[in-house]
Order: structure tokens, then C-alpha cells, then sequence
């Protein structure tokens, strides 16, 4: 059986809308099954990852590779004994790690749609 287009023109607002109740199927695919003219025998089983996925896996990639939470913890044990000596490597460390959780905060912003502050 050929295929064939059909093409239909929609307004940014009503394609934001479908690409939301779309979620992560196909637009397409989605489309035929709202019209019931979704072919049962073949399922499309393509994955479309949304930006926010994107987003949000670079920062759990970013957490999993990294050993921040245990270097913060330590920084803050070391501060409250009092064993906290000021070095350039402690500021270079504790500038890079602020830099990291920075770049974590603005990603997983982004993740959640929402405009990063600059």
C-alpha cells in the first residue's frame, strides 16, 4: 500500500499544543491515532527525546560522574572543625565546584522550561 502526505498548516500555539500531548511519540503517530487511523499491525516504536529530557539527563550524567556531594561534605565538616586552611588550591577547588553546581542549576532550569537568569 503507498503513502502518501497530507500536509496541514497550523498556528506555533496549536503545534506547541500537540507536541505536548504528544509527549515523547511521534507527532505523526500521534496525529493518526486522534483521527483513528493509527495502523494497529505496525507500532512505531521511535523515541524523540524532549529538550527537558535532554537537559535534565546532563545534569544526572553530570552528578553520576562527578564526586561533588562528598567533596561539598567534607569541604563543610572541615570549616565546622575548624580545619579549613586558606590555600589558592582550596579556592581554586571551591571555585570550580561552585562553577559546576552553576552549570547544574542553569541546566536543570532549562530542563523545566523555565528562562535562566544571567
Amino acid at each position: 500500500m503507498a503513502k502518501q502526505n497530507l500536509t496541514i498548516r497550523v498556528s506555533d500555539d496549536q503545534r506547541a499544543t500537540l507536541e505536548r500531548r504528544a509527549g515523547n511519540r511521534p507527532l505523526a503517530d500521534y496525529i493518526r491515532e486522534k483521527l483513528d487511523l493509527a495502523d494497529n499491525q505496525t507500532k512505531s516504536r521511535s523515541y524523540k527525546p524532549k529538550a527537558d529530557a535532554v537537559a535534565l539527563a546532563q545534569i544526572l550524567a553530570a552528578l553520576g560522574s562527578s564526586d561533588l556531594s562528598a567533596s561539598m561534605r567534607d569541604i563543610a565538616q572541615a570549616a565546622r572543625y575548624g580545619a579549613l586552611e586558606d590555600s589558592d588550591d582550596l579556592r581554586l577547588s571551591l571555585h570550580a565546584a561552585c562553577l559546576t553546581i552553576e552549570q547544574m542549576r542553569d541546566d536543570l532550569v532549562r530542563g523545566l522550561g523555565l528562562k535562566v537568569r544571567d
